[in-house]
């Protein structure tokens, strides 16, 4: 890979960065965030549980769509067609993670009220 490519590609990955820790706190507002219930016994525990199962499930989503934008754009500038659709894989995957992580509150909710 010569110099110009592997510039122009660590360049697309800080944009990408940059983008998402702009966009992060307006998006974040966006997602329900229920108050924690303590009234059940080794509810802080399991409240804590699922704060770190919501944290690691958006870093999953996150780091899915970086590696997957670092691999697509790699393989565009290499010529490497199987990088490139290994990284549209990944990018997609992120995507997918990211939108069941926010809706998991909303479908959740939905199936309990719904018995």
């Amino acid at each position: 890979m010569s110099k110009h490519k592997l510039r122009v590609t660590v360049g697309l990955g800080l944009v990408a960065v940059a983008v998402l820790a702009v966009a992060s706190p307006a998006l974040a507002q966006v997602v329900p965030d229920p108050a924690p219930d303590a009234t059940l016994p080794g509810g802080a525990l399991i409240t804590q549980v699922l704060g770190w199962l919501k944290f690691a499930a958006i870093a999953a989503a996150v780091a899915g769509l970086l590696l997957g934008g670092v691999a697509t754009g790699v393989g565009h500038f290499g010529s490497s067609y199987s990088a490139s659709s290994a990284g549209k894989k990944w990018v997609l995957g992120g995507i997918g993670a990211a939108m069941i992580a926010g809706l998991a509150h909303s479908i959740a909710m939905t199936v309990y009220n719904a018995t």
